[in-house]
């Protein structure tokens, strides 16, 4: 009798055939998993930066207006570089005068550095046309200021150019930024000729605008009614 193993392999169904290998199953998809919410992460509040402090590296006293800190309309400091210091705004903010709105008046800007003795200037006092009321110049400053009369407040302004008081409410000051210096209210500047000229009310152009057909170049220029 044969073995079993020899039995089977000789079964008629098993002759010359390869084994096969078992198939798998395959495993179904699983459905997307949603997403986890995650936490913003906290924004970084940034440092406040350190106020910029005003700095000029002059090597003199700031005694021009090529003075950075001058040119600002600021004072100097202890970081400035300048060694016995004369800046005009040091002064002005001994007297407690508001250097940025002093910075934004172009007729002090422009006169500021000429003064012999600010401080002088400063303490000098004027009387009002208003009321008769007297002043010092430095109560009036900067810019438009009222008169201090019981019951007036009257506006004025005061013209470095000048040395007093301009009516603001009716023939207010006329500082022009080119010529730098004041002129009559109804004054403008005129681009053609880089000069100023009465306008008026109306607004004229300027008499070099009217010379276009007669005269040469030079006439243009010299026909000009400067104010």
């Amino acid at each position: 009798m044969a073995p079993k193993r020899a039995a089977l392999d000789t079964e008629p169904d098993t002759v010359d055939k390869v084994p096969t290998k078992p198939k798998l199953k395959r495993k179904k998809p699983s459905p997307p998993k949603a997403p986890v919410p995650t936490k913003p992460k906290p924004k970084r509040k940034k440092k406040p930066s350190p106020p910029k402090v005003p700095k000029c590296g002059c090597r003199g006293d700031c005694r021009t207006r090529k003075c950075a800190c001058g040119k600002k309309g600021e004072a100097c400091g202890d970081s400035c570089k300048c060694t016995g210091c004369v800046n005009p705004f040091n002064i002005l903010k001994e007297y407690n005068i508001d250097l940025s709105n002093a910075a934004l008046d172009n007729c002090l800007m422009d006169n500021v550095y000429k003064v012999k003795d600010l401080r002088e200037r400063l303490e000098q006092t004027y009387e009002m046309e208003c009321c008769e009321e007297s002043v010092q110049l430095k109560d009036m400053l900067p810019r438009v200021a009222h008169c201090p009369g019981e019951e007036c407040g009257y506006e004025w302004q005061y013209s470095w150019c000048w040395d007093r008081f301009i009516d603001e409410e009716y023939r207010p000051r006329y500082h022009c930024e080119k010529c730098r210096r004041c002129g009559d209210y109804r004054s403008d500047h005129c681009r053609r000729c880089n000069k100023c000229y009465f306008a008026g009310h109306s607004g004229f152009p300027c008499p070099c605008r009217g010379r276009g057909k007669g005269g040469g170049g030079r006439g243009k220029r010299e026909d000009c009614t400067v104010m």
